[in-house]
């Protein structure tokens, strides 16, 4: 293979990835507005406490919306909003095994001894009856674990306390079904959200497809003939390749630039504040905002942590824009736009027409996604540099 047609399957595989990377701003933007990490979470929350214990089926959703609207739990701004799209936005991302537990825990003592006339709190009882059931023979367990402890530590009654308590979290029946089953169902939620996210990946593919009638037959030719273009497309590879790594680091690492992004914006506005650094949720970043206020000395702090909490989501949907907006600004793109649009739209979609396939297999490669056609840019990248002095070598008049 030549150095000049390796360089037209570069200049191929750059197009498809920077395409790919429009998707990909797209469904962070999706993912964005409808919490769709939020609501995948909530799911496998409910199907984890329907199947540990069926008295809870009929209030998994309360439970687990109470659960996950925690403000221990929750990284949204929007806890004092109750409209539908908000509390997909106040949903919590993730959540540890032991956070779950002690909310559950939490929620359950907050309940009173019976549901009120009109149901309100009922969630709450039913969940205080099952936090409350111990495993078979766990109670005879318990009384002769305690009376050992007692003997073995006469004089230390904090220390009997204490252990005593892990015992009761280990005997009691719904916890320990949790911690029992908490990573293969949080496994099936992690699927099930990339599932979501790949039908909004193969969606966008077609849509931008056909709306850009990229047809990748004519774009393969088009680089293979004109080797100015092709020649420009491979000098963009370093700058997109960086604009890859920083979009998908974004999506992949649960979005905490966006906390330093908002908490930037108050560095305006609070003289002597240091660069935003150091966390990654909502809160770290007020742990960290405390502590340069008190260093700062500046009061009223609580202003302070409510103007970081209501940038956050601002921060979030403006970076996702941002990232679109510069994508499909660039010159590279423009380029490849067909130089008299059809009119109409659909003009060439037919089967008849080279086109409509060369569109569809432009839209089967764009589903593969983004991450998998900047691992094949990488893996190219890092060839070209060998084929090129491997041609040069051979074309070398002290070659023999």
């Amino acid at each position: 293979m030549t150095l000049e047609h390796f360089d037209s399957i570069l200049a191929f595989v750059l197009i498809i990835t920077g395409v790919s990377l429009i998707i990909t701003a797209l469904n962070q933007i999706v993912s964005a507005l409808l919490g769709l990490r939020g609501a995948h979470l909530r799911w496998g929350l409910e199907t984890l406490l329907a199947n540990m214990d069926p008295e809870l089926k009929n209030h998994v959703q309360e439970i687990s919306e109470a659960v996950l609207h925690h403000p221990l739990i929750s990284d949204s701004s929007f806890s004092r909003w109750n409209l539908w799209i908000f509390r997909r936005w106040k949903l919590a991302s993730a959540i540890r095994t032991d956070e779950l537990i002690e909310i559950l825990r939490h929620l359950a003592k907050s309940a009173p001894d019976v549901p009120a006339a009109d149901g309100k709190d009922a969630c709450k009882v039913v969940l205080k009856h099952a936090i409350g059931k111990f495993e078979p023979n766990a109670a005879s367990d318990l009384f002769l674990v305690s009376s050992a402890l007692k003997q073995v530590f006469p004089n230390q009654a904090d220390k009997t306390q204490a252990l005593m308590a892990s015992f009761v979290d280990s005997s009691q029946s719904l916890p320990g079904k949790i911690e029992k089953w908490f990573d293969s169902v949080m496994d099936r939620s992690s699927q099930r959200f990339t599932l979501h996210m790949r039908l909004w990946t193969v969606l966008f593919a077609v849509i931008l497809a056909f709306g850009f009638q990229l047809d990748a037959f004519a774009l393969f030719q088009r680089v293979s003939s004109d080797a100015q273009l092709r020649t420009s497309i491979i000098a963009s590879a370093d700058a997109l390749t960086k604009r890859a790594n920083d979009l998908l680091a974004v999506s992949t690492n649960n979005a905490s630039p966006d906390y330093v992004m908002a908490m930037s914006q108050l560095t305006n506005e609070i003289k002597g504040l240091a660069a935003p650094h150091g966390f990654s949720n909502l809160h770290g970043g007020k742990l960290w905002l405390a502590a340069e206020l008190k260093r700062l000395n500046v009061q009223d702090s609580e202003h302070w942590m409510q103007k970081f909490e209501d940038a956050v989501p601002q921060a979030t949907l403006r970076g996702e824009a941002e990232s679109l907006h510069s994508l499909m600004t660039d010159q590279l793109l423009v380029q490849l736009l067909p130089a008299s649009y059809p009119d109409p739209i659909y003009r060439d979609w037919s089967p008849k027409h080279r086109t409509l396939w060369g569109i569809v297999v432009s839209a089967v490669l764009l589903s593969l996604g983004a991450p998998f056609w900047f691992n094949v840019l990488k893996n190219l990248s890092n060839l070209r540099p060998l084929l090129a002095k491997k041609e040069e070598r051979e074309t070398s008049p002290t070659h023999t």
